[in-house]
């Protein structure tokens, strides 16, 4: 099962969306309602406080008996963290989690949003964010990224140390490199086939992909 969640973030074009959404399980965040009203897709299931969503959006929710699950405005956890716990536990598990919409004007909730990505790495299960113009994903071993030739790939320690990180198939290749947290060494590198490689032998890394 493959699973996409839309956030209450940004989301500038919508109708790009469409493709992802096709055959998933959608699980839908608050506010983020209104992004799936305008494409006319009832999501799964409908998380969060629901502080943020329009009564247009939740009657139209209802309207679909779409299940909601209401939480508490005053909680620990995001409304985004809590679509994620969700994610975990349905079953069969899921092979992969996309977010949608988890980024915004607010940095701290976009920061928080790509963390969490580290949360799903833990739960073995594949997981990523993006919009119209970036792909970001978090790991802490080797990887195959899929892009156009003179797409953008960064590659930013979020360890104190990575060791042992070899780049292929890209512009500026490394071979058994170490990198360090708040080295941008990996900044802005550039595809130079379709299909680049990272490996790393020991720490964790975010890794962004990006269109001009």
């Amino acid at each position: 099962m493959d699973v996409v969640i839309i956030a209450n973030g940004d989301i500038d074009d919508i109708n790009y969306i469409k493709d992802i959404l096709k055959d998933k399980y959608i699980i839908c965040v608050d506010g983020g309602a209104k992004y799936l009203r305008y494409i006319n897709v009832l999501p799964n299931v409908l998380i969060g406080d629901l502080d943020s969503i329009d009564t247009i959006d939740l009657e139209w929710i209802k309207k679909g008996e779409v299940k909601y699950k209401k939480f508490p405005t005053k909680k620990d956890e995001t409304d985004t963290e809590l679509a994620l716990e969700y994610a975990f536990n349905i079953s069969p598990k899921p092979k992969s989690i996309t977010i949608i919409g988890a980024l915004g004007s607010r940095q701290d909730h976009s920061m928080a949003n790509i963390m969490l990505l580290y949360n799903i790495l833990k739960q073995k299960i594949v997981g990523k964010i993006v919009d119209k113009n970036n792909e970001i994903m978090i790991t802490d071993s080797s990887i195959k990224v899929q892009g156009e030739i003179g797409d953008l790939l960064s590659i930013i320690p979020i360890s104190t140390i990575v060791r042992g990180v070899t780049l292929k198939g890209l512009e500026y290749q490394l071979v058994n490199r170490d990198m360090y947290l708040g080295s941008s060494l990996g900044i802005s590198n550039v595809f130079a086939s379709n299909n680049a490689e990272i490996h790393i032998k020991e720490g964790l890394i975010l890794v962004i992909k990006s269109k001009e």
